[in-house]
């Protein structure tokens, strides 16, 4: 069973008026959480990060859109109904304590009693369990306030995450200055950002021999570690990692390292070739992480690829589902519509992918050629394929969009122009050393000068439909067990 959703934003914006300048901190931002999940919001100063997490957290409010907190809708809550979900539900790490001076960093803490709903001093809260959450999370805040660093890094070793926890940088300073195996994933993660993968590698070997492979840390560790060895080109060294994080996984439920590794396994057996290992890797990413949109959108590739046509509709289709606007999976679907021959349900996916993602000009190349050539007299519009591909040349200029607009001269009879662009492309696929391209090309020259339109969108073996990474044979070694 899926985790339940903690937080669900929809469509949330923040507008911030400075002067007579309106300032967009936030703009229509579509967010879910679940429980379990670890999440980190990356992006530039001023992009709106800290925005986002005062929302979530109830100490600020959106100008427009919707957030949820389990099945509570906070936008609907005043003031005083946000300050008890603060105090009920929310931990923040503030990167300003404003502590009051004159209290000990305990006294600090102690005050959260006075408003607690079932208060318990800090310490009879330590007597009664020495790893209370409640407790050390804030004492190491508090002591860090007041310079007493020891007393800060004592509590921070026992300090683990709230129900929600928000954090800060500065405190992200002070994990990485201790020895643990959350530090060297730390340290090893921004090795990963400024590109130094042997960096990275070696931050996460240290950290992989000081944590148990049965944590969730571990495998995460392991993980990493098989990433900055492929970044850095050792294969067979990431694939020994990628393997081990697989060995120390549980056998079955959520679990996201676990989905991680066969997706990144998957990936690499798609890249070599071996189809049918890429599906096995990516069909146990879905079950370890049933929101995994990348691993769905893999899954659908490699059953495309693998000419299961039919069953890659399925994965294609939840990728979809998970996320609206994963624009190569509706892309797949609609080939893998044309591939089965359901043209006319594959000309009204293309014309939407169209209408949703105008910046993607490969809907509407797809839908040119089904226009051009689809077998089926009820699809087919040359003069609209014509009309499509004359706009998308003006920006760009292809072997496919050339042979395409021949296609389309051909279908309304203008076969002198498709013969005369038909040799064009064909030379320019020969120039660029593309023979098999040229050769498949032929076939459809010879239809125009025989004044025969082409009733074919694509060849069988053409690249579109096998997408996914592309095969490099000299990967094979490095996969395969010497």
């Amino acid at each position: 069973m899926e985790p339940e959703v903690v937080f669900r934003a929809e469509g949330l914006s923040k507008v911030y008026r400075v002067g007579e300048v309106e300032v967009h901190a936030l703009r229509d931002v579509d967010l879910e959480l679940r429980r379990g999940e670890f999440a980190v919001i990356l992006g530039p100063s001023g992009s709106g990060k800290s925005t986002l997490l005062n929302i979530l957290g109830g100490l600020d409010v959106p100008t427009r859109g919707r957030v949820r907190f389990l099945d509570h809708d906070l936008t609907q809550d005043d003031e005083r109904a946000l300050t008890a979900y603060r105090r009920e539900h929310v931990g923040f790490v503030f990167q300003f304590y404003n502590l009051i001076p004159s209290l000990t960093a305990l006294e600090n803490v102690a005050l959260v009693t006075e408003v607690s709903r079932q208060p318990i001093p800090p310490e009879e809260a330590l007597a009664l369990d020495s790893s209370l959450l409640s407790v050390h999370s804030p004492l190491a805040m508090a002591y860090r306030g007041l310079g007493q660093t020891a007393n800060a890094e004592a509590h921070l070793k026992l300090w683990k995450n709230t129900e929600v926890l928000v954090p800060d940088p500065l405190r992200q300073e002070l994990d990485l200055a201790l020895e643990s195996g959350l530090s060297y994933e730390l340290r090893g993660v921004r090795a990963l950002e400024a590109r130094d993968f042997n960096a990275a590698a070696n931050f996460f070997e240290q950290g992989v021999k000081i944590t148990s492979a049965q944590t969730g840390l571990g495998r995460s560790l392991r993980h990493k570690l098989a990433t900055a060895m492929y970044m850095k080109g050792d294969i067979r060294g990431a694939m020994k990692w990628f393997e081990e994080t697989l060995r120390a996984a549980p056998d079955s439920g959520i679990d996201e390292t676990a989905a991680k590794a066969h997706y990144s396994l998957g990936v690499l057996m798609a890249s070599t070739g071996r189809g049918q290992d890429a599906i096995t890797h990516l069909s146990a990413a879905v079950r370890f992480s049933p929101n995994y949109v990348e691993a769905y959108q893999a899954l659908a590739d490699a059953l495309l690829r693998a000419g299961r046509v039919e069953a890659s509709l399925a994965p294609y289709a939840e990728a979809i589902r998970l996320n609206p606007k994963a624009a190569d999976a509706r892309f797949g679907y609609g080939i893998a519509l044309v591939r089965l021959g359901r043209y006319r349900e594959a000309r009204g996916w293309l014309e939407e992918g169209s209408r949703l993602h105008p910046d993607r000009s490969d809907f509407n190349y797809a839908l040119a050629r089904i226009l051009a050539a689809a077998p089926d007299d009820q699809v087919r519009n040359g003069q609209r394929a014509l009309a499509i591909v004359e706009e998308l040349v003006k920006t760009s200029k292809t072997i496919d969009l050339g042979e395409t607009m021949a296609m389309s001269l051909a279908e309304i009879g203008r076969y002198d122009e498709a013969v005369a662009i038909q040799r064009q492309v064909i030379e320019a696929a020969n120039r660029g050393g593309l023979t098999a391209v040229a050769r498949r090309m032929a076939g459809n020259l010879q239809r125009y000068e025989r004044r025969q339109p082409c009733r074919q969108p694509w060849t069988t073996d053409d690249p579109i439909h096998s997408p996914g990474p592309p095969i490099d044979p000299t990967l094979l070694s490095s996969v395969t067990p010497s």
